[in-house]
């Protein structure tokens, strides 16, 4: 009973989804500039929840899933509790392998599996930071041999030497090339179809500009 109840929620939360909008790409367009203008946890659940419809229904595009798993990255360095940050994270890992399985090859999946990685670390740096760092310079490596043009992947890099300790290779100056090169590949970077992710660039600025002063 209760599965039939969560089944019709979504057939009509669906409905209703693409009754307001034109198409799939409209509603794709909407929410993710909606994701970018979130500034609390009601908005970015709001954002999850449509991007969760337009998936159930798009079973065999990852974007979708891609945007979810993004959202709950989001929702995590928002949280204030640390059960909750990681709740929010299992979520995500939970999207993002959705998505890796329809696109293993995808450089942007790569690197959010990489920035999830690195999320983890934030919740206990201590105990976390060798193992998650780690992880998610692994998959920075991966997505950059895929796609060396991307620059999500020096802008996280750059975000992980910034937060590592000095006696370990981190720090700002040794943080700053990487943002440079980021910034570099955000200056020439053109998605090939809107949808597809383009954030990091005002953060990248925000920490560059840290590095330099």
């Amino acid at each position: 009973m209760k599965n039939l109840v969560l089944v019709l929620v979504l057939a009509v939360s669906l409905s209703s989804v693409y009754a307001q909008n034109s198409s799939y790409e409209d509603i794709m367009k909407k929410n993710i500039d909606l994701l970018y203008k979130a500034s609390d946890m009601s908005d970015y659940q709001k954002v999850a929840n449509t991007f969760e419809i337009v998936a159930n229904k798009e079973t065999a595009n990852w974007l979708p899933l891609y945007y979810i798993a993004l959202t709950k990255i989001y929702m995590s360095y928002s949280a204030k509790d640390s059960d909750k940050k990681d709740l929010y994270l299992d979520e995500a890992q939970k999207f993002l392998d959705k998505a890796l399985a329809l696109n293993s090859n995808e450089s942007e999946l790569i690197v959010l599996q990489g920035f999830l990685h690195q999320a983890r670390i934030s919740i206990a740096p201590v105990s976390r930071g060798q193992k998650y760092s780690g992880l998610a310079n692994s998959y920075f490596d991966k997505a950059e041999k895929i796609n060396s043009e991307n620059p999500r992947i020096y802008y996280l890099k750059g975000m992980n030497v910034l937060n590592m300790p000095k006696m370990f290779g981190g720090g700002k100056e040794n943080a700053l090339p990487l943002f440079q090169k980021a910034k570099e590949k955000f200056d020439k970077f053109e998605v090939s179809n809107e949808l597809y992710p383009n954030w990091g660039s005002q953060g990248n600025e925000k920490r560059l500009n840290y590095c330099q002063n």
